[in-house]
């Protein structure tokens, strides 16, 4: 269930969005909605590939947590310049443990 809120933002932002919402055809409010839904999503994998590479979370944790398949997490990473330290072995024991759930 969607919750009405209010924010305060810059004139200069506002003008962006209102021309990006005559652009996409779309009212002010689904524009801003649509931005903040990007800007987390990048937020959360950002900050989980941080987690991962302090090694406070596991791989497969920081996929789960980004949303994220494990390849989309590696190519996240190695996008960003992150060396994998995820193995052939590593891989093999998901693998098991996702068979496993079934």
């Amino acid at each position: 269930m969607e919750q009405p809120i209010g924010i305060r933002l810059p004139k200069e932002l506002l003008r962006n969005i209102d021309m990006l919402s005559k652009k996409e055809m779309e009212d002010r409010s689904t524009v801003i909605r649509k931005l903040v839904m990007l800007g987390y999503k990048d937020f959360m994998q950002r900050k989980v590939a941080e987690d991962y590479m302090r090694e406070r979370i596991t791989f497969s944790e920081a996929a789960q947590q980004a949303g994220l398949t494990l390849w989309e997490m590696e190519k996240y990473l190695v996008e960003r310049g992150v060396k994998s330290s995820y193995s052939v072995e590593d891989l093999e024991r998901e693998i098991r443990v996702l068979e496993n759930l079934k």
